[in-house]
């Protein structure tokens, strides 16, 4: 469809407020948006070839859901876009180049859920501690080296999910994650965690280190295992109550008897 949207395809997006561009070999968003910004509360332009996304962006109030995975992006949001977006509680930006994300990612206050799985990150701007409706933050796939002390101010974040990075050490901070749930760490070079996660995360039931170089029975010895470890034999007790199967794995420790260093990327 090239990058100029046809009259019928404006008029159902200014009727539905969905704005579909799916595999349509798109390089920018259609500027037609901008004329009907106040109706706008979705877009899904996956799989596209867009670099970069519009200055009028932020002139979208009312956007709710913004997904644009599968795309070239190399800078996820113009300047101000943050603030502008105040209804967004969804964003999805899977498999893009994002070296970064921008500095006021935390004016994002109604975001419930994130999505940044294979980029390029190497950090995250502490301002996304600010995201105090953030439930669900999936960062795996990139090249983080640290997670900031800051994602402790997500007080409703309910899952973490930080696979096949480069981090070493989880911080003690996470601990005051309150209703933290599941934190996926699979294939990264973590070798210890703090017990003051395993004592403050009260509500964590998952906790996954596979392709970890962390030791099994150091991660039993560690203060706060034996707490967490009923909280997740309670998990699975509720599953098979429920007529659900466990799998081959059967109840799955979180962390691999051989443990061999991860492989480099």
């Amino acid at each position: 469809m090239g990058n100029k949207a046809s009259a019928q395809q404006q008029n159902t997006w200014s009727k539905t407020g969905i704005v579909g561009l799916r595999d349509q070999g798109i390089k920018e968003l259609p500027a037609v948006l901008s004329e009907i910004a106040d109706t706008v509360k979705v877009i899904d332009a996956s799989n596209n070839r867009i670099t970069a996304l519009p200055a009028f962006l932020p002139t979208l109030a009312n956007l709710q859901r913004l997904t644009l995975s599968g795309n070239l992006l190399t800078v996820l949001l113009p300047p101000g876009a943050c603030a502008g977006l105040t209804s967004l509680k969804l964003l999805v930006l899977d498999d893009n180049q994002l070296g970064d994300l921008p500095e006021d990612i935390g004016s994002l206050r109604r975001l419930e859920r994130l999505s940044v799985s294979g980029n390029r990150l190497r950090t995250l701007p502490d301002s996304i501690g600010q995201l105090e409706a953030l439930q669900s933050l999936v960062v795996s796939r990139n090249c983080l080296e640290q997670l900031p002390d800051s994602l402790a101010g997500c007080g409703m974040l309910e899952e973490l999910d930080a696979q096949s990075n480069d981090l070493a050490v989880v911080p003690a901070a996470l601990g005051g994650l309150k209703r933290l749930k599941a934190l996926q760490l699979d294939n990264n070079r973590v070798f210890a965690i703090p017990s003051d996660l395993l004592f403050g995360c009260g509500a964590l039931q998952t906790l996954s280190l596979h392709g970890c170089p962390i030791r099994p029975d150091e991660l039993q010895e560690t203060p706060g295992f034996k707490e967490f470890d009923e909280r997740r034999k309670q998990k699975y007790d509720k599953v098979l109550a429920g007529g659900a199967l466990l799998g081959a794995r059967g109840l799955d420790e979180g962390v691999d008897r051989d443990v061999s260093p991860p492989q480099q990327r």
